[in-house]
């Protein structure tokens, strides 16, 4: 919590000065950038270099890429938020390692463009997420470092929104701009680095920054219960969205059996980012006029609790379409606030970089966790049980959030 937050006659008042358009919107296009590097390999680019490999064992050779870039992403980005909230230089303490971050993810990009095997693969894709590692923890610190609490919905929306543009964005620059594999990861690496650059050279950062606490042995993160329960929320609705969207392809060839199942995830996917996009944008703005947090969260959960029991009762397709727009609806409004929620919790204005570095294990366990959960209960009551469960992990999540006491 910044030391400019101060408690007067039991109301919270933050002395810090406003975050201007300019400010936001460089921050939008940085992290929109470092979503779209994220992103978009992971979701087209490395399953067609995974079948170009080894078009037998393609499933086995994805599934170990991206689980082992999901362990990498949860180890490192709560230590490169450490060092980024011990880092003093004159350049401020969270931009050098979003500098360097960019330039490692760019450089393992470019690896993966050259990739010639299993083996290469899986490295450049490390390499990538230690970078980009390493470029979220600099950029998602920067918001408590410098976001005054009546803002926070609003940047926090923006901040949202951008995982999903970046989402959108990749697809149609690798589908429909530059569709060969190589230069596809070199057009994400060039789109990466320009989009940091306005932020890295416009962000001044605070002089004043509070001193790291110093004691006899190393600090460790204070897990109070509003830490705890919203660390639990995130988890949950996350693992989610991530049962909804992982399994959408099967789903829609399967259970559907769409002719062209490869433009049904095309139309579903820009059904859900849209109606992400707007209700984050929305809902952060709301939630910082009505100044209140938590029922937005739990409203997210709900919507994409729906959306999942569409899938399950109802599979049709035009069912599905209205599904994914509740489904978007939903985790948009939960981006857009529970960052705002997240930021309001944390312990120690010292160390925002780490503490918020912890949340990224709550974004990547369910990306290695779904399919895990998802095998048996596939296989003992199909879609329509994988939906039920989907449904109830999300809504669990949203309520989860109820039982932060320090948030409205």
């Amino acid at each position: 919590m910044s030391e400019d937050v101060t408690t007067r006659g039991g109301v919270v008042v933050d002395d810090r000065p406003p975050v201007s358009r300019g400010w936001t919107a460089r921050y939008a296009i940085a992290s929109t950038g470092m979503w779209l590097a994220f992103l978009t390999p992971a979701q087209a680019q490395l399953a067609r270099q995974a079948e170009l490999f080894d078009p037998v064992g393609k499933a086995a050779l994805l599934g170990l890429a991206t689980g082992v870039g999901a362990a990498v992403t949860a180890v490192a980005v709560p230590v490169f938020g450490a060092l980024s909230d011990r880092t003093r230089t004159r350049w401020g303490r969270r931009r050098p390692w979003v500098a360097g971050g960019i330039a490692v993810a760019a450089a393992g990009l470019v690896a993966l463009a050259g990739a010639q095997g299993a083996v290469s693969l899986v490295l450049g894709w490390v390499l990538a997420q230690v970078g980009l590692s390493a470029v979220q923890a600099g950029l998602v610190a920067t918001i408590p470092d410098r976001v005054p609490r009546p803002q926070l919905g609003l940047v926090a929306g923006w901040a949202g929104m951008t995982q999903m543009l970046g989402a959108l964005l990749g697809t149609l620059l690798v589908n429909q701009v530059v569709k060969d594999l190589a230069p596809g990861y070199l057009a994400c690496a060039a789109v990466a680095v320009l989009a940091v650059v306005p932020f890295l050279l416009g962000y001044r950062e605070p002089r004043d920054l509070p001193a790291p606490v110093r004691t006899g042995r190393r600090s460790t993160i204070q897990i109070t219960p509003d830490l705890a329960w919203a660390w639990a929320s995130r988890f949950l609705v996350t693992l989610g969205f991530a049962l909804v969207t992982q399994y959408l392809l099967y789903y829609l060839t399967d259970e559907l059996a769409l002719a062209d199942p490869q433009r049904g995830v095309l139309v579903i996917t820009a059904v859900t980012v849209l109606g992400a996009m707007v209700s984050a944008l929305v809902t952060g703005r709301w939630s910082d006029r009505l100044g209140r947090r938590k029922v937005f969260v739990a409203v997210g959960g709900a919507l994409m609790g729906a959306g999942a029991l569409f899938l399950a009762l109802v599979p049709a397709w035009p069912v599905t379409a209205v599904a994914a727009g509740a489904v978007g609806l939903g985790f948009g409004t939960f981006l857009a606030v529970d960052l705002a929620v997240i930021a309001t919790v944390l312990p120690s204005a010292a160390d925002t970089g780490r503490d918020l570095g912890v949340f990224a294990i709550a974004n990547a366990a369910p990306q290695v966790l779904a399919p895990v959960l998802a095998v048996p209960v596939l296989a003992v009551s199909g879609y329509r049980g994988l939906y039920l469960v989907t449904a109830v992990v999300a809504v669990v999540g949203g309520l989860l959030v109820r039982r932060v006491r320090s948030v409205g």
